[in-house]
């Protein structure tokens, strides 16, 4: 970047940008005494290396509102499969609930479930890491200085889950977990 050309002309002009300090000026008017032309060719402005304010400072709604959605629309997708079962089966949602009845899953629910859980599926364990970590970006505000407190927030998400299912989460869960965590540990890396 070229922050000043100067001659020595009649008029004797010194060019200079806003940015230049009393001293740099007399450095150049110094330097444009002994040769006559001057050109300052700067260095590019240092770059900052204390902390920054997050690209979002504030939570994204939209997306909030958009990440909502994409979940309610992968449950409802999942309760319609179960609701399909118990219809299928003769029973009603009410008397499954209660424990009056037991559902058996038939073929056309367990090859729809293992679509639904499959690595493109809605379910799969690319797609729910993906919601969970661009859910926890969103709600940071892009603010990586708030990656433990996500993360410690994921982990006691995931124990709560664990207590619900008797103690253990199916293995698609703790590979689901794991992902998430690599995902948060790259978002920390990226510049």
């Amino acid at each position: 970047m070229i922050n000043s050309v100067s001659s020595s002309s009649s008029a004797d002009q010194v060019y200079t940008t806003k940015e230049k300090t009393n001293t740099k000026e007399k450095e150049t008017q110094a330097a444009k005494d002994e040769s006559g032309v001057v050109v300052d060719i700067g260095k590019s402005p240092e770059k900052s290396a204390t902390y920054s304010k997050p690209v979002n400072p504030k939570p994204n709604a939209e997306e909030i509102k958009r990440l909502w959605h994409d979940t309610d629309k992968a449950t409802q997708s999942l309760r319609n499969l179960v609701e399909k079962l118990i219809g299928r089966q003769g029973k009603k949602i009410e008397d499954v609930l209660d424990g009056k009845e037991a559902i058996f899953s038939d073929e056309e629910a367990r090859a729809e479930a293992e679509k639904m859980l499959s690595d493109d599926g809605e379910w799969g364990i690319k797609a729910v890491s993906t919601r969970i970590v661009d859910f926890a970006k969103n709600i940071s505000g892009g603010d990586k200085n708030k990656l433990e407190n996500l993360k410690e927030a994921i982990k006691t998400g995931f124990k709560e889950a664990e207590k619900a299912f008797g103690g253990t989460l199916p293995d698609i869960c703790q590979d689901t977990y794991d992902e998430v965590m690599k995902q948060l540990d790259q978002w920390e890396k990226e510049e």
